[in-house]
């Protein structure tokens, strides 16, 4: 573990918090003292403090612990088959809640802001909605999932798609 980096990080997160390190301090029941030494690379917080300050900061510890850097999850392996499914429980929901309950409308006006589409056109749409499982796979990618080439071939019929998928996978395997 590179305490430097740990304290830079940590650091970083505060400011993008607009918190000083007396308010940081205040939130988790410290001294600020304590905060400035975990910035600089003197010490580092606590195992008591590290979930508050996952918390306050608003990431999980094994960022903190890592520096921001996710680390390459060998076991976890992206079940598009569960992507699929999630996207479609979309439609799903729409069906139950009907369009024009507020926890639905919601949902959808944040997609649609986020990723920049007609997020109900794409589901209806076959193709659209091959590349909103891809965009979602490509983040599980990202996270660090794995994706085997044979699932690539076996889910998605766009080369296009499949091309953008074996990308992700070889700029984010180690």
């Amino acid at each position: 573990m590179n305490t430097i980096e740990i304290g830079k990080y940590i650091k970083d997160k505060r400011t993008e918090m607009h918190l000083t390190q007396k308010n940081l301090a205040h939130k988790l029941n410290i001294s600020f003292q304590s905060v400035s030494k975990w910035e600089t690379g003197n010490a580092l917080p606590e195992t008591s403090i590290l979930l508050p300050l996952s918390d306050v900061l608003e990431v999980t510890v094994d960022q903190i612990l890592n520096a921001g850097e996710f680390r390459k999850r060998f076991n976890k392996k992206v079940n598009i088959e569960e992507v699929t499914d999630a996207i479609k429980s979309i439609i799903r929901l729409k069906e139950i809640l009907g369009p024009n309950n507020g926890i639905y409308k919601s949902m959808i006006r944040g997609v649609d802001n986020d990723l920049k589409v007609d997020f109900e056109a794409a589901l209806l749409d076959i193709e659209l909605r091959e590349v909103l499982i891809a965009q979602s796979c490509i983040q599980l990618i990202i996270d660090g999932y794995t994706l085997i080439d044979e699932d690539i071939d076996q889910y998605f019929k766009s080369e296009k798609v499949k091309e953008k998928l074996r990308l992700y996978v070889k700029k984010y395997t180690f």
